[in-house]
């Protein structure tokens, strides 16, 4: 028996599909977890930023006053204390802001991810993160 075509080849064809289907779709699966992680670590890093800035009050006037209503953060003493802990931190964050509102630290990071796979794809082979945090001193007033 003759067949009118011949099929020789088209299970290698199908395979070489299936083939780039799995690169492609292991190489999505690697880059979605490495932006996931990625910024899980820096929002770590922002809370942790922001819980140094809400510590940062003026000692003396605490150990002078006790755990009173007056005592405050300062701006300055504030900037100091998350500028420090970002210097500090595992990888590259950039601090884009600290804003200190009453008693609220408000700090946001930002970092660039290199991708592994998709990296070539893009012109600057990366992905910008920016997360924000916020903390609060928190103190209980002398009775």
């Amino acid at each position: 028996m003759k067949r009118g075509k011949e099929d020789r080849g088209s299970v290698l064809i199908l395979t070489l599909g299936l083939l780039v289907v799995c690169v492609l779709a292991v190489g999505i699966v690697v880059d979605a977890s490495t932006v996931f992680l990625a910024r899980r670590a820096l929002q770590a890093q922002a809370d942790s930023a922001a819980l140094a800035g809400a510590q940062a009050i003026d000692v003396d006037a605490y150990y002078d006053q006790g755990a009173a209503s007056g005592i405050r953060l300062e701006p300055r003493l504030v900037r100091a204390a998350v500028e420090h802990f970002v210097r500090r931190s595992a990888g590259d964050p950039r601090l884009v802001h600290v804003v200190l509102d009453r008693d609220v630290v408000l700090v946001r990071l930002e970092a660039v991810v290199r991708l592994p796979f998709a990296g070539w794809l893009t012109p600057s082979g990366s992905y910008d993160l920016q997360v924000e945090a916020g903390a609060t001193l928190s103190y209980r007033p002398a009775t």
